[in-house]
């Protein structure tokens, strides 16, 4: 079986045996690949790093591990190593900023200090921040415009440019009657965000970024390139054009400077002429006509997307298919922050390009079992329907209709949620991915730090100290199995969402998530699809055939098109180019269209052959439409289900609930008979079917967060039945309350069995209440009389805190990382006297309060309880 799996290794100048041992416990989980990341590391690129590297390198070839590379010194990608700062300062970013000044028009002139507005205005409470006054001074105006006010902050589009009268650093002019707003435009290399960072859209600055890292790696490794080393992580590039980390930053923020560059300017020259420097108001503030503004925004955000691709992505990727390696990472997505500045990258699918795989992330607090559409607070405000119905996809599709990617989505998962996010939340965490389409890992991380490293826990290993890292290891080996299953085939998919990007871009739009929410509650499968690849199919081996979209062997009934103001023109020439196609409009069609570069205006009324769905009728629409093949009954909306295909069908279900079982059936579109995957025990088990005209009904009965992966059974007989928990305990004659007089023995995650003695509870209770700050395993031990060998046998047990491993008379019985707590013992009881062993595993959570508080927080959480209590069974007969 490949590999799917390869965590951070944070490196920071750890000690060689330290290094070595980690990665042992890297392979002990099954995983056959890391990825190093300097935490950073002090000497990156240094005498230091290469010793470190040489280690690793060694320690990985011993053991036939592959390496990934993250590409700089410290998050996020594009500090080149220092060498922006160190060697190359006219190569710092590039900003265009705003500032303006009030006037009333009459007969008189006026007279304006244009030298002066070439900086911001600020606060009183910011007169001494640092500036960089020597580099400031290179400020250079680029247009001065006046707009007419309308009422508030918007303006009309019937703009006086006064950028002629501008000299020797003053403007003198005379503007008609009315109130008017004097923009003046200049750029800037300082008034902006980290000038130490690389400039996305300009070449030469771009390529720093493999100059600082991608060639020094190469120099000393270039023989292990494709061999042990695998490739290159970029995480998380992003424009940074402010320093502030939030997610509202579309065109019109106020006081946002924006990311410029000259290869930016001649591009708006060639889609403006010479007309370009008086629409530049038009991307900072709003108005009344809404013309030439979201043209202007739409063709700025198009130009900067492209070359952000153009100048660092695509080289990149470039650049390592040359040295015989792969590109991979991922950028800011949160809150649509994906289609935005700041913090992200302007276009997601763009920013993707350069990359062999696609790419997301998913941490700190924001996917939360059970509660799919709720406010994450926590480092900043988190968007729960975006994480919970739209990141997943989002990723997954670029992996399933990009050809380059190959099938292939990673997720970089785990980190940041606290220590009290353990193994039965990552398995919830997890299911979730591979239920959207996620089939590569990156789980984040393994500090080898000393304990406790307050640096965006959990550590799975900790050096020792996480109780539940055995654990761990055995969900990773599920984790990989079920990425297997998951790669080397096609999605299948009903429906196509149109991405929101260009939406974004020029003016209120439907969240894409609200179209992605309505679909997955009631199991319509859907990949969401980019405006790039409809205007170019061949280049996604895709084509229309008459009702029927395909891209890369996907095949798509529909477009849907969240509900927005204004849509590109290429949107229009995809309707109209393929009338038998069906493209909906989620309640309400746009009210204009923007051209496209070097196109014409189109008109919105020639989408008069679309049709337009009320987000609350649209299942239903589909459904009367042919494009819902799957059917669950009774409806259960958080039922997650992922369609896939390879030498026959698999279908993963997953129940999302917290606290709802499902029980019922779920008719799916297969040709025979399906059967069961165990990822745990890499087996196969039967299920109940019934074979329908083109369709399977498989009766499930999923407890919360319970996961199912079928698969067709094509000559596989006389399989074991799948263990549905509680129906195998309704089978069941006989029941022994097993709840009382338990010997019980705490362990901290480094102690020896033996360093302590077992002790007699009467009544179990959870160990935190006398033992608050205790966390570790826990040894549950008592006996207990049967009078007969019984032919099934399964215990359960009501509360665990958090996973457990079961022991039957000295033999492993099973293990346990989520709720049901139940495990077949059938096998290992006997006549007489049978003894039972337990073991509860808790998170380090509580540990911490052993330990001076860190100096800050991202979030807050409250501490479960720990150990086993309620009630302990034996169901038998």
């Amino acid at each position: 079986m490949k590999n799917y799996i390869f965590p951070f290794l944070w490196m920071r100048g750890e000690e060689e045996s330290i290094l070595r041992n980690e990665i042992a416990k890297i392979y002990e989980c099954g995983i056959r690949a890391i990825c190093v990341e300097a935490r950073p590391h002090d000497d990156f690129c240094g005498p230091g790093w290469w010793h470190d590297m040489d280690i690793v390198l060694d320690e990985a070839k011993r053991r036939d591990m592959k390496i990934w590379i993250l590409d700089d010194k410290h998050f996020p990608t594009g500090y080149a190593n220092g060498l922006i700062e160190k060697q190359y300062p006219e190569r710092k970013k590039q900003y265009i900023a705003c500032t303006t000044c009030d006037v009333f028009g009459g007969s008189h002139p006026l007279t304006l200090n244009v030298g002066r507005m070439l900086k911001p205005t600020i606060g009183f409470w910011e007169i001494g921040n640092p500036v960089d006054y020597e580099e400031r001074a290179n400020n250079t105006l680029l247009s001065a415009v006046a707009l007419r006010f309308h009422e508030g902050s918007v303006f009309c589009e019937d703009a006086v440019d006064l950028t002629e009268y501008c000299k020797d650093g003053t403007a003198a002019f005379q503007l008609p009657e009315g109130q008017w707003r004097i923009h003046v435009i200049y750029k800037t290399r300082t008034d902006g965000g980290n000038p130490a960072y690389i400039n996305m859209i300009d070449a030469a600055s771009a390529h720093t970024q493999i100059e600082g890292v991608y060639e020094e790696h190469f120099r000393h490794y270039g023989a292990e390139f494709g061999k042990t080393i695998a490739g290159f992580f970029s995480d998380e590039p992003q424009f940074g054009n402010i320093s502030d980390q939030c997610f509202d930053t579309r065109l019109g923020k106020e006081k946002m400077p924006l990311p410029w560059s000259d290869e930016l300017a001649e591009m708006l020259t060639q889609r403006y002429g010479a007309g370009w420097r008086a629409l530049l108001p038009f991307l900072f503030v709003d108005t009344l006509e809404h013309k030439a503004q979201p043209q202007m925004r739409y063709d700025y955000m198009d130009c900067i997307s492209k070359l952000y691709a153009k100048n660092f992505s695509r080289p990149i990727g470039q650049w390592c298919h040359d040295h015989g390696v792969e590109y991979i990472g991922h950028v800011v997505e949160d809150n649509s922050v994906h289609s935005r500045l700041g913090l992200g990258a302007a276009h997601w699918f763009r920013a993707m390009e350069g990359q062999d795989m696609a790419g997301i992330d998913i941490i700190g607090g924001q996917y939360v079992f059970g509660a799919p559409v709720q406010e994450r607070k926590g480092m900043v405000k988190a968007d729960g329907e975006f994480f919970h119905y739209a990141l997943g996809k989002l990723g997954a599709s670029a992996g399933h209709l990009d050809p380059k990617k190959q099938g292939r989505t990673m997720c970089e998962l785990f980190g940041a949620y606290g220590w009290g996010f353990g193994v039965r939340n990552m398995k919830y965490l997890l299911d979730h991915l591979l239920s959207r389409g996620i089939n590569h890992l990156v789980p984040h991380a393994f500090s080898m730090a000393e304990y406790p490293d307050f640096d965006c826990p959990p550590h799975f290993y900790a050096r020792g100290n996480n109780p539940e890292f055995p654990y761990f290891a055995h969900l990773m080996k599920y984790a990989n199995r079920m990425c297997h299953q998951l790669n080397g085939g096609t999605h299948v998919a009903s429906v196509a969402v149109l991405y929101d990007g260009e939406l974004d871009w020029c003016g209120e739009r439907m969240p894409m998530q609200k179209v992605c929410r309505a679909l997955t509650e009631n199991q319509i499968e859907f990949d969401i699809v980019p405006l790039d690849m409809l205007r170019d199919l061949p280049a996604y081996n895709g084509c229309v055939k008459y009702d029927t979209l395909e891209i890369n062997g996907v095949a798509f009934g529909a477009l849907l098109v969240p509900q927005a103001e204004y849509i590109p023109q290429g949107l229009l020439d995809f309707a109209n180019s393929a009338p038998d196609f069906p493209v909906v409009f989620v309640e309400g069609q746009p009210k204009g269209v923007v051209r496209d570069e070097g196109g014409k205006p189109g008109d919105a009324d020639q989408l008069s052959k679309t049709s337009v769905v009320k987000l609350e009728e649209l299942a239903a629409y589909l459904a009367d439409h042919g494009m819902k093949q799957i059917l669950v009954e009774p409806a259960f909306s958080q039922l997650s289900v992922y369609h896939y295909r390879k030498e026959g069908v698999l279908f993963l279900l997953v129940n999302e609930s917290v606290n709802q079982r499902f029980s019922g059936t779920v008719t799916l579109p297969a040709a025979g008979k399906l059967v069961c995957y165990d990822g745990f025990a890499d087996t196969y088990e039967a299920v109940q079917t019934e074979l329908l005209d083109g369709a399977v009904r498989v009766s499930l009965d999923l407890e919360p967060g319970e996961s199912i992966l079928l698969t067709e059974g094509k000559g596989m007989e006389s399989l074991p039945q799948h263990p549905f928990a509680s129906k195998l305990l309704a089978q069941c004659r006989k029941q022994t309350d097993l709840s009382n007089n338990w010997q019980v023995k705490c362990l901290r995650a480094k102690d020896r069995e033996e360093s302590c003695a077992f002790e007699t509870v009467a009544q179990l209770q959870p160990i935190s209440d006398t033992q608050p700050a205790f966390s570790g395993r826990i040894l549950y031990r008592k006996t207990f009389e049967l009078e007969e060998v019984p032919s099934h046998g399964y215990l359960r047990a009501e509360q665990v805190y958090e996973v457990m491993s079961v022991r039957v008379n000295g033999k492993e019985a099973g293990i346990r990382l989520t709720p049901p707590y139940q495990v077949d013992v059938g096998a290992y009881l006997q006549k007489g006297t049978n003894t039972l062993e337990i073991e509860v595993a808790t998170t380090p959570a509580r540990d911490q309060l052993n330990y001076p508080m860190p100096p800050f927080d991202f979030s807050h959480e409250a501490l479960e309880p720990t150990g086993m209590f309620g009630k302990v069974e034996l169901f038998y007969s």
